[in-house]
């Protein structure tokens, strides 16, 4: 059955086990890509023989993985859980660890499952995270322009008002429109110079990082 495993695994990042509940989750079998995973040989897991497998996950994620997994061995589920281990050169990779409890006479007595390599789908999550913010950025400043725009649109009604008026009068009253006239113009090139900006910047935006 081993070789069965070790052949379905040979090209991907993951293996199956079982082990004790215990304070170690001592390895009584693992097969599959341990090594290619984590690099480490199974032999030196298997009965803490050189590591334990709660040694080699992180040491801010152990917590939390003791309190998921017996979480659901109190439900009577399975586990889905995410967590990082650290490889024999001493990175930390993450994986995803599918797992329950097998019962017997109404105990546990081994704990199995599957770890695969997650390695690309936290990547992907920091890069959709990174996204995210340059979306909730980008849409501040141009929240921060649309802003401006109505602001200068609402000057240039006033001011519009005030040129209607200017027009109606007579004599000296010419002069006044004509400083109103030159006002509007002003505000009008700020706003298309507004405009010309957050278009440049949507368009950076759903370009993406290049």
């Amino acid at each position: 059955m081993d070789t069965v495993f070790e052949s379905i695994f040979s090209a991907v990042d993951a293996f199956i086990y079982r082990c004790s509940n215990d304070a170690a989750y001592t390895m009584e079998h693992m097969a599959g890509g341990v090594q290619r995973l984590i690099g480490y040989a199974p032999e030196d897991i298997l009965q803490n023989a050189k590591t334990s497998y709660v040694d080699l996950t992180a040491e801010e994620d152990k917590e939390r993985v003791f309190a998921d997994v017996d979480t659901a061995i109190a439900a009577g589920k399975p586990w889905d859980i995410a967590y990082r281990l650290i490889h024999h050169d001493g990175r930390a990779i993450w994986v995803r660890e599918r797992g329950n409890a097998v019962m017997k006479d109404g105990e546990v007595a081994y704990l199995q499952g599957l770890v695969v390599g997650a390695g690309a789908e936290f990547d992907l999550r920091d890069k959709l995270e990174r996204r995210v913010e340059e979306a909730r950025a980008a849409s501040e400043d141009i929240v921060g322009l649309t802003k401006q725009i109505t602001s200068s649109v609402r000057e240039l009604s006033m001011l519009s008002t005030n040129a209607r008026i200017e027009a109606a009068r007579s004599g000296e009253a010419g002069r006044g429109f004509a400083v109103v006239a030159n006002e509007m113009k002003t505000l009008s090139e700020r706003n298309a110079g507004l405009a010309d900006k957050i278009a440049e910047q949507v368009q950076q935006f759903n370009e993406g990082p290049q």
